[in-house]
Order: structure tokens, then sequence, then C-alpha cells
């Protein structure tokens, strides 16, 4: 639904109940956001002016989060569905060589977007198949 949509983005951009800001981490901060880029809004925490340098289209949801670990999340609505789509990647250190280590931190990073930030159970939203 387009409300629930318009209203799930308007509380990343409000997070903690506050106007105008972002959610600063993810499991108590376990993982730390350090930088937010909003193309809906043309904000950016990364530029001297805070202003996006990429096109902004407030026409659509788009919102992209860096965190200290090297993990891009970027939540995005979709262009011809109402639906929420999630893109992440996760660049590891070159000193860590464990595969295994760098996927279980994706997924519970993963996890914790969806969780704490998307909230499907309290959205009735419907998890797309695995």
């Amino acid at each position: 639904e387009p409300e629930v949509i318009k209203k799930l983005f308007n509380r990343l951009r409000n997070f903690g109940e506050t106007s105008d800001t972002y959610p600063e981490g993810l499991l108590d901060n376990k993982y730390r956001v350090v930088a937010v880029r909003d193309l809906t809004t043309g904000y950016d925490s990364t530029t001297p002016d805070h202003r996006a340098t990429l096109p902004v289209s407030r026409s659509s949801q788009m919102v992209t989060f860096s965190f200290h670990n090297g993990l891009v999340a970027t939540l995005r609505t979709s262009g011809t569905e109402p639906k929420i789509k999630y893109y992440t990647e996760l660049c590891a250190s070159p000193q860590n060589k464990d595969i295994d280590e760098v996927k279980s931190v994706l997924k519970e990073m993963i996890g914790a977007i969806v969780e704490e930030w998307l909230q499907p159970k309290l959205n009735n939203l419907i998890s797309r198949s695995d």
C-alpha cells in the first residue's frame, strides 16, 4: 500500500521521533551508520552542504545507508509495483579472508534492517521468497 510505504520512509527520515534524523545504527549500534544519502529529499551527509550530487526524484523513495564495517544498503520503492526493494553489499577488509564470517555478518545485518527499519509484522509487509 502506498500509505504504508510513505509512512515507513517518513519514519526512516524522522527516526526516534525526531524530525530530520536517520537511524544511527543496527542492533543497538553494533553496526553504526556513517553516511546517509536520500535521493528523495536530496540529502547527503557526506557532502559539505549536505546536498546530494546524484539526481533527486521526489516521486520515488530511495535512501542509502553506509555502515562503519563496509556494508552499503539501499532501500527504494519499485517503479512499477507498490513494493519496497533493498540492495546490500558488504565489502570486507582485505585482511578478513573468512568468507563464512562475512556472509554471517551480511545475513545478520540484512535481518536487522528488515526487522528494525522495515518492521514487516507491524506494517503487514509480505517477505519475498528466499
